[in-house]
């Protein structure tokens, strides 16, 4: 449970950023809240800097800022138990292309497929000779390069489900 003390509900830290993407492997969000002590060991220790510090002081993960290579380090250096064991699942996450998408504006643009390791992300040609971009939902890891590599920021990331 969040903490809804008064100082938190005047400041609205109590809010913390609803839609803000907790670091992987990380529990249901109001069960993270209450129990993160906010001390950013996996801030810190995180080796591709995706994740900062969001609203409240809790952890939150910036693609712009880069990929996750899932390497269990915020994990591995948080003193609670806030994290699923390496073999879960990380994320369950959902990417969305905007209609900034330079190819859906007829731009010849790749670059989410070209940082797409699992090779999530495919391009297909349309009637109008434009190829266009296609996610497979099944292949994403949710490593975010996509996210990052995108020059015009089309690629937005929520969670799957309520989180």
């Amino acid at each position: 449970m969040v903490d809804l003390s008064r100082r938190n509900i005047l400041t609205g830290s109590w809010r913390a950023a609803r839609g803000e993407i907790r670091p992987p492997w990380t529990q249901e969000d109001s069960a993270f809240l209450s129990r993160c002590i906010r001390c950013d060991a996996c801030v810190q220790a995180c080796e591709n800097g995706i994740l900062q510090r969001g609203a409240g002081g809790y952890p939150a993960v910036n693609f712009l800022r880069g990929e996750c290579s899932f390497c269990y380090a915020c994990a591995s250096a948080c003193p609670e138990a806030l994290f699923s064991p390496r073999h879960a699942r990380a994320w369950d996450l959902r990417f969305t292309l905007g209609e900034a998408c330079l190819a859906q504006r007829s731009i010849e643009c790749r670059r989410c497929e070209d940082s797409c390791e699992p090779q999530a992300i495919t391009f297909r040609p349309t009637l109008s000779g434009i190829y266009q971009p296609r996610l497979v939902v099944e292949a994403c890891s949710g490593c975010g390069a996509c996210v990052a590599d995108c020059p015009v920021s089309a690629i937005t990331v929520e969670y799957n489900h309520a989180h």
